[in-house]
């Protein structure tokens, strides 16, 4: 065999941890990029494994299903608004922090659209189609991640409990969902809505309509300090 040959066959390989590491990071990065620009449907394995340069059946080494491929995508998308988050949260002076923690969250989210559209497929589309270890895995995570983030919550927001924290970002989890579609209506109601002024209010602006709703969630929970 051409020593040619023999050098693309090793480079297609991922024989260490490392390897292996870098080739799954290859392919949830090459998901996030198709998905950027396809929806759920259009993005496939195949599609995937072409555009991280590897085999298709090597894809499926690493990812039995798209659904447990894009289960990572919200995994990575998740880990990185966290982080974000929290780094915003440490960050915040604020006089009125009813008002500036829900408008740093809300702004968090606003700033990942990939992130959105993940979370309206996950339980409809992805956990369906997932088996129960990397179910039980995936909430564990989630559980871990929403810990992480309601720590700076509570040094932010006097008065709230770490318990009333967790509802919180639960909380946040749903209205994210429901107004990612809302906010992004398909084209038949873009032209109703157009068309019909006296419908306009069906018209959401998702950044301030998820920041004045957390703050009336943050007024209506946090127990306000003794004087």
């Amino acid at each position: 065999m051409p020593s040619a040959a023999k050098k693309t066959i090793s480079q297609q390989r991922a024989r260490s941890a490392e390897d292996k590491d870098l080739r799954r990071a290859h392919l949830i990065e090459a998901a996030t990029r198709l998905f950027a620009d396809a929806d759920f449907d259009a993005v496939t394995i195949a599609r995937v494994a072409e555009a991280a340069g590897v085999a298709k059946g090597t894809a499926y080494i690493y990812f039995a299903t798209k659904e447990a491929l894009f289960l990572e995508l919200v995994r990575a998308e998740l880990l990185l608004w966290q982080q974000d988050l929290v780094a915003a949260l440490k960050r915040l002076r604020a006089r009125q922090p009813l008002d500036a923690v829900p408008a740093a969250i809300a702004r968090s989210v606003a700033q990942r659209p990939t992130l959105q559209r993940l979370l309206v497929l996950l339980h409809t589309v992805i956990e369906p189609k997932i088996d129960e270890v990397s179910a039980r895995d995936f909430k564990l995570f989630l559980r871990d991640l929403l810990a992480q983030a309601c720590e700076p919550l509570c040094s932010k927001l006097p008065g709230l409990t770490a318990e009333q924290a967790t509802t919180l970002m639960l909380q946040l989890h749903a209205l994210v969902i429901s107004l990612a579609q809302l906010s992004n209506p398909p084209q038949v109601m873009v032209r109703v809505l157009a068309d019909n002024p006296e419908l306009q209010f069906f018209k959401i602006d998702f950044e301030p309509f998820l920041r004045d709703t957390l703050a009336t969630l943050v007024r209506g929970t946090v127990t306000p300090p003794s004087q």
